[in-house]
């Protein structure tokens, strides 16, 4: 039988974050601003070992297993959605030298992530879309030469980019009709450009960005896995992080619950009374507990199945999925339960609503994790084949 407690390390690793949440995120509503983003509170974050929980110790890292990232995850998530983005992007930004580098290349470019405060960027997404990346032959370009590569083309819409010291970046060989080869390319490199941070909806503590490459010439040793492969290492670095969502969803579905929470308790009725023990009302937590607690359950089952080499995809999609989806219920249930005063930017639910709508968005849609679902779904068990 599944054992959904969490051990003492795990306990004392989540009290250790909650309290640099509840001292050092919660209280500092200016991270919703334009503009903004905080290097004193993620060099912080840094220094408490969150920002390189999930890279091995044998690279410098804090060595913290999947479980323990989520479980960081959704507190960080408690506090802003913005700041977790970036803080915990470095699981999927390094993935591929993980999984796919060699000995020499995890120790050349992860272990200076881990001596001072740093940032990498998955550089997937380019202007015409990411998903279709897989039906569309990729617009930017690596050419090879005798000892180089020489990469050409724009990566839009990523994650920590202006503020990254490290690239990596999945391109087309030259020649090719298809296909993807990832490629670690350091910021200093010569025709490497990045815009100015972009205005968005919500999220606002998280960088985002566009990187140019502009005759960007690499060495051959940069060359992540083999050539053509680069989808397979993709796929691979977003099963990973998809799990973390699912646990940042978690996190922001209490945030928003214990506002309402909160403003219920607050709010009389005509006889003076708090309005959380109108039955409607009651009945209203009552829902909102039961996803938030059924959204728990799943994590760690996502995570279970991570870690036990299973149907690792299927559960992936289905947490980021699944996770964003209630997560937005949740907060949207919430806003309405404030009433008017939810629409107000003092409340903080308009923000978490902002906010968790990316939820659905990176990391894949809704309809690329249906897809990844879909394959298992929709297989025919073989007891009722014919």
């Amino acid at each position: 039988m599944l054992d959904f407690s969490l051990s003492a390390e795990n306990i004392a690793w989540k009290e250790k974050i909650k309290l640099f949440v509840r001292e050092d995120i919660v209280k500092h509503p200016h991270l919703d601003n334009h503009g903004s983003f905080p290097r004193e509170l993620y060099q912080k974050a840094f220094e408490l070992g969150i920002i390189t929980c999930m890279i091995p110790t044998e690279y410098g890292g804090q060595g913290k297993t999947l479980l323990e990232s989520a479980l960081a995850a959704e507190e960080c998530a408690y506090g802003d959605l913005g700041f977790t983005t970036s803080a915990f992007l470095m699981r999927l930004s390094i993935a591929p030298l993980l999984y796919y580098g060699t000995e020499e290349q995890k120790q050349k470019w992860i272990k200076p992530l881990t001596e001072s405060l740093k940032f990498a960027s998955f550089c997937f997404t380019e202007p015409e879309g990411s998903t279709n990346l897989g039906s569309r032959p990729a617009s930017t370009i690596a050419i090879e030469t005798e000892d180089a590569y020489i990469i050409n083309g724009t990566k839009w819409t990523i994650s920590n980019a202006s503020v990254a010291s490290l690239y990596l970046v999945f391109a087309r060989i030259e020649g090719e009709n298809s296909g993807l080869t990832c490629f670690v390319i350091p910021r200093e490199a010569e025709g490497l450009s990045v815009s100015a941070p972009y205005k968005k909806m919500g999220q606002r503590a998280a960088d985002t960005a566009e990187v140019k490459f502009e005759n960007v010439k690499i060495p051959k040793d940069n060359k992540i896995g083999r050539q053509g492969e680069g989808a397979q290492i993709a796929l691979t670095s977003l099963r990973h992080s998809r799990v973390g969502i699912g646990a940042m969803a978690l996190g922001v579905a209490q945030r928003a619950r214990d506002l309402a929470k909160k403003h219920c308790h607050e709010r009389l009725n005509g006889e003076g009374k708090p309005i959380i023990y109108e039955q409607d009302i009651k009945f209203r937590f009552a829902e909102i507990e039961a996803k938030i607690e059924m959204l728990r359950s799943f994590v760690y089952r996502g995570i279970w199945e991570m870690d036990n080499g299973k149907k690792a995809t299927f559960f992936s999609s289905s947490v980021k999925l699944l996770g964003a989806q209630i997560a937005n219920e949740v907060v949207q249930e919430c806003l309405d339960l404030h009433g008017g005063k939810g629409y107000l930017e003092e409340s903080l639910i308009e923000k978490l609503v902002r906010d968790t709508m990316l939820l659905r968005i990176y990391e894949g849609t809704e309809a690329v994790q249906k897809l990844l679902i879909a394959d298992s779904a929709i297989r025919l068990p073989r007891e009722l084949r014919s």
